[in-house]
């Protein structure tokens, strides 16, 4: 048996136990989670307690352990993942697209933080924040408690600057443009992930963009997310017409998502049906005050797959969004 951790965020405050695995976990239905939590497969830290019945809540700082069979996964050594900056209380890293930030019922040893712990000899990392598997790009860990709770509070409190690029369907006709639209969990979601625009319960969101390349039939946009809804970026440019290319939920639905997830699509149909192999958003650029005070901008240019997409759609990057990974402090 192994124990999977989940740490509540600050945004899943006051969330039913039920309803905070299926969201975690993909593929679980509220049913299922239900089932697990009866079964007395979860309990809390700290304290240790057992989740007694699916209706409790959870709250953020706490975490989450459910305890399932070992998986069977393929070795991680080639995994390349560079390190962006690094020093002896902060480690941020330069995430490749499709492995998972944290462990989940899908996987455990290859996922970002157990890797970067075994790596550095079990030393004992926690994440700031997490970004979605298909996601590439800046993750930010913590080396001591200390420093684990500054940078996560940074992170809940949206003091961290970030920015993403994406790579768009269509081409926007302003340089710069902000949508301001809430976003909700759809109720009766296959997928317990998928967001919309409005309805009851949804919550304020808001995010800037900037394009910064145009093509003749796609677009490189920058993304400043000013809130931290699920899938924000994905929902808001979805709704003014251009979705992200290589978004199997989105630009299609959750029917050709989970077939996707389940291996059921070669790489030319997902070409074809969605434009990439995957989510072609990437993790750019990321502000935040160091533990120790001081100010740090770290960046990271998008991925081999990312600059071959904006090359096969005739988009011309500006230099700085190509530049190698760098640190800076100050």
């Amino acid at each position: 048996m192994v124990d999977i951790p989940f740490d509540v965020l600050w945004h899943e405050h006051g969330t039913r136990a039920d309803v905070f695995l299926s969201r975690r976990v993909k593929r679980m239905s509220r049913s299922l989670a239900a089932r697990v939590i009866k079964a007395g497969g979860v309990r809390r830290e700290p304290g240790g307690g057992v989740v007694d019945k699916p209706s409790a809540l959870v709250f953020e700082g706490e975490r989450l352990i459910m305890r399932r069979k070992r998986l069977e996964e393929a070795p991680t050594d080639d995994l390349h993942i560079p390190v962006v900056h690094e020093d002896p209380r902060v480690l941020v890293v330069n995430k490749p697209s499709h492995l998972v930030v944290h462990p989940t019922a899908s996987a455990y040893n290859r996922t970002l933080i157990r890797i970067m712990r075994h790596r550095l000899a079990d030393e004992a990392l926690d994440l700031a924040h997490r970004i979605d598997k298909e996601t590439s790009g800046l993750v930010v860990m913590a080396r001591d408690f200390d420093a684990a709770s500054d940078l996560t509070k940074q992170f809940a409190r949206r003091t961290v600057e970030k920015l993403y690029l994406a790579f768009v369907d269509g081409v926007p006709l302003e340089d710069r443009f902000t949508v301001q639209v809430p976003l909700r969990l759809v109720p009766d979601s296959k997928t317990s992930c998928l967001m919309e625009v409005g309805g009851e319960g949804a919550m304020p969101a808001e995010t800037e963009f900037t394009v910064i390349a145009r093509g003749p039939d796609a677009a490189a946009i920058a993304c400043r997310p000013k809130t931290g809804r699920q899938h924000q970026i994905r929902v808001h440019l979805l709704h003014v017409g251009h979705p992200i290319l290589g978004d199997k939920l989105y630009r299609a639905d959750e029917d050709f998502f989970i077939e996707a997830v389940n291996g059921l699509h070669s790489d030319e149909r997902l070409v074809q049906r969605v434009g990439h192999v995957r989510q072609a958003l990437h993790c750019w650029r990321m502000s935040f005050v160091h533990p120790n005070g001081q100010p740090v901008t770290v960046t990271t240019p998008p991925p081999a797959d990312l600059l071959a997409l904006a090359g096969r759609r005739r988009l011309i990057l500006p230099p700085s969004v190509q530049e190698h990974g760098m640190a800076r402090a100050g």
